[in-house]
């Protein structure tokens, strides 16, 4: 499978950003509750036109949030900024050893600080499927 670990991360990501829950930093905490709700996780960028990355929210985020809730709260205001990231010329094995270190079920994607696309296990699953299949 050695194959698999030296693929691309360009080769297995999700690069259809229309498709990646994603939200605005100045996002109302509701919206970003409407999210999490059905996707577990959002990316939140400073602007959907500039696309630069400022950080990620999980479910795991909100138990911070339930201690201190502010209905004025914004999705930049909770967002864990200290992102694992990877970019498109990184190897599979490099992505997976992150995943496992961090202890995370995704990663987005960053060229030049810009969120340009997320590997998630599914992604990693699907991918060595085909190759096995």
């Amino acid at each position: 499978m050695k194959n698999f670990y030296d693929l691309r991360v360009k080769d297995v990501m999700n690069s259809f950003v229309w498709d990646m829950p994603l939200i605005e930093s100045d996002a109302d905490i509701r919206t970003v509750l409407l999210i999490i709700i059905s996707r577990c996780y959002v990316w939140v960028v400073k602007s959907t036109e500039s696309m630069e990355m400022v950080g990620v929210i999980t479910e795991h985020d909100f138990l911070k949030m339930f201690q201190k809730f502010d209905p004025d709260a914004t999705a930049e205001d909770f967002a864990t900024k200290d992102i694992i990231y990877c970019t498109m010329e990184e190897s599979v094995g490099d992505v997976m050893e992150k995943i496992r270190k961090y202890n995370v079920r995704r990663l987005p994607v960053l060229e030049n600080g810009k969120l340009v696309g997320e590997v998630t296990l599914r992604n990693l699953i699907g991918k060595f499927y085909s190759l096995v299949s």
